[in-house]
């Protein structure tokens, strides 16, 4: 077997719970329109932002227009609301959704442990990410890893995006390695697992209890993709490594 010389990581949901402190964000939006005097059952907005958030993707940013525009138009238990206060509600779901999302985000506690284990073996390590440079790269910064890391490859940075294996022969061409010699983190099988197997990336399947879980759990049975390991914590990431090795 080859020795290990780089290990990747995806970013959303491996290194930090970004479904839940999304999700954190929206119901801190949904309030704070409530608590400035929007009449409607909490839970019931709650169900509607979630609906939207399912139509237009997570990486929509309009959810609360759409929001505020779909209570005017089909809710007939919310009063009409004018055009002036229309704004404000979305201006204060907007602040408290942003200020959760900088107060709260953090790493999984495994993660710092892990990089500096990984320095200490002298093996590099990248993150090959999916996402809008901008944004990628403050969840980068606010979670204080961009000096963690040898290499941060952002698809729309490249113009490569996930699953195209392309990108991570990309990685592996910054680093002058073979597959066998990497390995990759991901939480999702068909954007993670997939190409990494394709490049005969060594890949390991994270389980964190994301959005994905359940929807991958399909494709797993049905033998469509199969990582070569899987695990629910970054420190059972040495034990492959050992075991590579």
């Amino acid at each position: 077997m080859c020795p290990i010389k780089l290990v990747g990581f995806d970013l959303d949901d491996c290194l930090f719970d970004s479904t839940g402190l999304s999700d954190r964000a929206r119901i801190k939006g949904i309030d704070a329109m409530i608590n400035l005097g929007l009449r409607i059952d909490r839970n019931e907005a709650i169900r509607i932002i979630y609906d939207i958030v399912q139509e237009y993707g997570s990486n929509f940013s309009k959810h609360f227009n759409l929001f505020i525009r779909r209570l005017n138009q089909l809710n007939e238990n919310v009063e009409f609301i004018r055009y002036n206060d229309r704004y404000k509600f979305i201006a204060a779901a907007v602040m408290a959704y942003h200020e959760e999302k900088v107060n709260s985000i953090r790493l999984y506690d495994d993660v710092e442990i892990c990089l500096k284990k990984l320095r200490e073996l002298k093996i590099k390590t990248a993150i090959i990410t999916d996402g809008l440079p901008i944004k990628q790269y403050e969840k980068i910064l606010r979670l204080k890893i961009d000096e963690l890391f040898d290499l941060i490859i952002i698809s729309d940075e490249i113009g490569i995006k996930k699953p195209n294996p392309e990108l991570f022969n990309y990685g592996l061409k910054k680093f002058g390695i073979k597959g066998e010699e990497a390995i990759y983190i991901g939480d999702r099988l068909d954007k993670d697992i997939l190409p990494a197997n394709i490049n005969n990336i060594h890949s390991v399947y994270l389980h964190r209890g994301g959005k994905y879980d359940k929807y991958d759990a399909s494709l797993k049975n049905e033998g469509y993709i199969k990582p070569d390991y899987e695990i629910t914590n970054l420190y059972e990431l040495f034990d492959i490594i050992d075991e590579i090795q």
